[in-house]
């Protein structure tokens, strides 16, 4: 679904120190509504460090409007669309791994692990190609 890509190539390019994690939510949410998707809500992006998920421990793609966290310059975040045709949750399939949604619907995930900066973010996973 090229609509998530380039959802994460506009949030991401949002992204600095002292923006509000909430803001970035609102602005893949309002994107993929405007394309006629939804976004997952259970699923979430992360801070990544020594352990693959750190603080900030949810980066969502919708306007958590109880989220008053901002990013902060010089940590490492995985940045992640999770947009759907028509569902709003994921279901953990029961393996462990899988997620799917009880209506059937399609969801596109991309992700980007970047270092936060106090402009242009260093995108450190640049080389998977998800814009080229």
């Amino acid at each position: 679904m090229e609509a998530s890509r380039n959802i994460l190539f506009k949030a991401i390019h949002q992204i600095k120190g002292g923006v509000k994690i909430a803001d970035i939510g609102l602005l893949i949410e309002t994107e993929a509504k405007k394309a006629g998707f939804k976004v997952i809500k259970n699923l979430v992006g992360h801070g990544v460090g020594r352990s693959l998920h750190e603080a900030p421990e949810e980066i969502p793609c919708f306007n958590d409007k109880r989220n008053k966290q901002r990013f902060k310059k010089d940590s490492v975040v995985a940045v992640e669309t999770f947009i759907s045709t028509r569902a709003n949750y994921a279901h953990d399939k029961g393996d462990g791994w899988t997620y799917i949604t009880k209506d059937g619907s399609y969801v596109a995930q991309h992700e980007h692990t970047i270092i936060i900066t106090d402009g242009k973010p260093i995108i450190l996973t640049e080389a998977n190609k998800i814009w080229g």
